[in-house]
């Protein structure tokens, strides 16, 4: 008996560490640089990037650690696993195609700012001499250095890979990191090895987690995007990098949010006023130069 309690002691020191280690890491990534620019944008900004109340409600629960739905649920992604109140599986599961098409509309918002720099983006086509295999999603020549970018999301709490979320919980962006340098990185570093060049090529890894943080050299280079669409629209480095980060983050925190409501694992409606009838409209806040989608707002019957 005493051994069982012992054990069953440590099993709940190690969940509760475990839990611990989560909440630092979601902080962490929620307080990175840019991390947090989908809540706000211009009150003139394209309707398309604003978030529907369903989506908003998904989304502030995720980033406060909160539940978003009642009760677990199987997951109509994968129809196996389980979608528990927490989106955990739902942001882990791979099935469906909602984490591709997230991973397609950061590339399409990259390659549109490189494009608006003159830097003449190729997307996702063959650019290395010695195979055509490898086909980074985007590829551009600056300052006579060929740039290759390869986008990708990771979850920083996936069950899978706990050393993820202790990297997560050091510093912000520490899960875009580890990740990074542990699948991207190697990519192409044999390929540009073999070019004939070696020299003259760039891959940059251009990752981001769930929660909005970006690795280092991502934010690097994005920023150089970021400045030559700026020279090229007559228009300050801060403003243009304000709009390309609120765009990028936006396009994370509506891919992750649709992801888990496409689960099953979120209740939209419950989520935004639990056991409110009838249906909501979006409602938007002004502060100074900027506006805020804050609450999904019952509408009158």
């Amino acid at each position: 008996m005493t051994e069982e309690l012992g054990r069953s002691g440590r099993l709940q020191g190690s969940a509760l560490a475990l839990k611990q280690v989560q909440v630092r890491a979601r902080i962490q990534s929620c307080s990175a640089q840019h991390a947090s620019a989908w809540l706000y944008g211009n009150a003139e900004a394209d309707p398309r990037l604003w978030l529907s109340p369903a989506e908003l409600a998904v989304a502030i629960r995720l980033r406060l650690g909160l539940p978003i739905a009642p009760m677990p649920s199987i997951c109509r992604l994968c129809g196996t696993g389980s979608a528990d109140v927490d989106g955990v599986h739902a942001r882990s599961c791979f099935s469906g195609g909602r984490r591709t098409r997230m991973h397609n509309a950061l590339r399409d918002v990259i390659a549109d700012f490189a494009r608006r720099g003159l830097l003449a983006p190729a997307v996702e086509r063959p650019v290395f001499s010695n195979t055509e295999r490898k086909r980074p999603d985007i590829s551009y020549v600056r300052d006579g250095t060929t740039v290759v970018l390869d986008v990708a999301v990771t979850f920083p709490l996936q069950p899978s890979n706990p050393q993820y979320a202790k990297r997560a919980a050091e510093k912000p962006g520490g899960a875009a990191t580890a990740y990074a340098t542990a699948v991207k990185e190697g990519k192409y570093r044999g390929i540009i090895d073999n070019e004939p060049n070696p020299r003259e090529w760039l891959a940059v890894p251009l990752v981001v987690d769930t929660f909005g943080a970006w690795c280092p050299g991502a934010l690097t280079e994005l920023r150089q995007i970021a400045r030559k669409s700026a020279l090229r629209e007559d228009r300050t480095a801060s403003a243009a990098c304000q709009d390309f980060f609120h765009q990028l983050s936006f396009q994370v925190a509506q891919g992750v949010a649709r992801i888990v409501i496409s689960s099953g694992g979120a209740r939209p409606d419950e989520a935004v006023h639990p056991g409110a009838g009838g249906s909501v409209t979006a409602s938007r806040v002004f502060l100074p130069g900027r506006t805020c989608l804050l609450a999904g707002q019952p509408r009158s019957q």
